[in-house]
């Protein structure tokens, strides 16, 4: 008896020896006070996630052995300034544009959640995947949330996110969604995501293939990504990958059309200031042949100074159905820790109608 005993516990060590596994916990919580003007209208609210998203975060990975682990991520938005699933608003009655809208989560893994192998061979995961949309953002530097985030949730542009925001960043994830990694070959790296579309029997519908080349190598970074989604017809009830809202269904939506993608972006660390430049454009087909672009050229410079981080940037934007505009920001960063940062930024739009300005001040803690 005694020795069974051994026996089987020398077992349980061995297989958990094995089979290692870890889960972890963290995440972001992200409160700022944001003052927009624009068309005539000043508003002064409470805003979640305006230089670094609210959201939680648990992933963990098992060692399969033989040099593969299993790994599972789910990540959740916060409202941070509400409560989980709840949103506020306040609208320009007369252009019906929001000048501050919160865009809070309606579900556990609404920003991500997925599973995935990792080996030699580079990294498979399968789910619902964020959108591998970051060349821009890699150009713009730090202050690429002064032309994300910012507009996003303070519309310092209002009713114009999408001239600040490819479509596939605008929708964040992809539902029924593969991406492959490659390993880093001397600083380069590869990604390929495909997700799934499909209407009335024809998958063909509204699936999106986005192709993502990376080079990090020292002060250096540079990414190129391309992107092509499929119109899809009005009325489908089939499951699909991507819609609008991100939901399993057409049915809700008219017809959808083919937009395609592309954007570059490139820094240079020099340890006193880093440089970088970004750009983006964005060109959608309708069933008719009716094509419109958007198309976006930023310049971005970060400044560390000890605990104190300075951003500037400048942005021209060229939207689909408004003249073209040029975008200034300047923000700061003062790290009281390190995990907890005071933050404000300035934005100013120069439009041939007017200035528009956003003012933002907050605090940010990781945990």
């Amino acid at each position: 008896m005694k020795k069974t005993l051994i026996a089987l516990a020398t077992l349980a060590a061995t297989t958990g020896a094995l089979a290692q596994s870890t889960v972890t916990l963290r995440g972001n919580i992200d409160v700022g006070a944001t003052i927009a003007e624009s068309n005539g209208v000043k508003a002064t609210s409470m805003t979640s996630g305006l230089a670094s998203t609210s959201k939680l975060i648990i992933e963990g990975t098992e060692d399969l052995g033989g040099g593969l682990k299993a790994r599972f991520y789910t990540e959740t938005g916060l409202a941070a300034t509400t409560h989980l699933g709840t949103s506020s608003a306040t609208t320009n009655t007369t252009s019906s544009n929001n000048v501050i809208s919160e865009r809070t989560s309606t579900a556990i893994g609404d920003r991500g959640i997925f599973v995935g192998v990792i080996g030699g061979f580079g990294e498979v995961n399968a789910g619902r995947i964020p959108h591998q949309t970051g060349a821009f953002a890699i150009g713009m530097g730090g202050v690429q949330n002064a032309f994300s985030n910012a507009v996003g949730a303070g519309a310092a542009h209002p009713g114009q996110n999408s001239d600040v925001l490819l479509s596939s960043q605008s929708e964040g994830r992809a539902n029924n969604s593969f991406l492959y990694t490659t390993p880093s070959f001397s600083g380069f790296t590869a990604k390929v995501q495909y997700s799934l579309g499909g209407g009335n029997g024809d998958a063909s519908q509204g699936n999106r293939t986005t192709m993502v080349a990376n080079y990090t190598n020292g002060p250096v970074a540079v990414e190129l990504m391309s992107s092509k989604r499929k119109a899809y017809l009005a009325g489908d009830t089939a499951a699909t990958g991507i819609t609008p809202a991100q939901t399993t269904s057409f049915s809700a939506y008219s017809a959808g059309s083919e937009i395609k993608e592309t954007a570059a972006g490139a820094k240079y660390d020099l340890g006193v200031v880093a440089l970088g430049v970004g750009y983006a454009k964005q060109t959608s087909t309708t069933a008719a042949g009716v094509a419109t672009s958007f198309k976006a050229t930023g310049l971005g410079a970060t400044v560390p100074l000890g605990a104190v981080t300075l951003a500037a940037g400048w942005a021209k934007m060229t939207p689909t159905t408004n003249l073209s505009y040029n975008a200034t920001s300047f923000g700061a960063q003062y790290a009281l820790s390190k995990r907890t940062t005071a933050y404000a930024t300035l934005r100013s739009n120069n439009q041939a109608a007017g200035k528009e300005k956003l003012t933002v001040v907050g605090l940010n803690h990781s945990f």
